[in-house]
């Protein structure tokens, strides 16, 4: 647990998050899958206090590569990401 609040509970290297784990963060958010060097890389599920989630691909803490967004409401998106932003349905 950090003093923001937030919690970590998963592998370490060199005192950095780096293997599998989750990070809960304070604002409700939490971060479930793989972490290069303290940040985001690889599978992962992001998941919102709203249960608005995204299971796929992160570079660098970003939705990077292929993914699916499910909101509470239905609708889903599924397609590639580049740094966060959304390119499209699978062609």
């Amino acid at each position: 647990t950090f003093s923001s609040g937030s919690r970590y509970e998963g592998m370490h290297r060199n005192s950095k998050k780096h293997g599998h784990g989750i990070y809960w963060f304070a604002n409700g958010q939490i971060y479930d899958g793989e972490w290069i060097d303290d940040k985001g890389n690889g599978q992962a599920i992001y998941m919102w206090p709203d249960k608005t989630q995204h299971r796929g691909m992160f570079k660098d803490n970003l939705k990077h590569g292929y993914g699916i967004l499910a909101f509470p409401d239905g609708r889903v998106w599924k397609g590639f990401w580049e740094n966060d932003k959304y390119k499209g349905e699978i062609q």
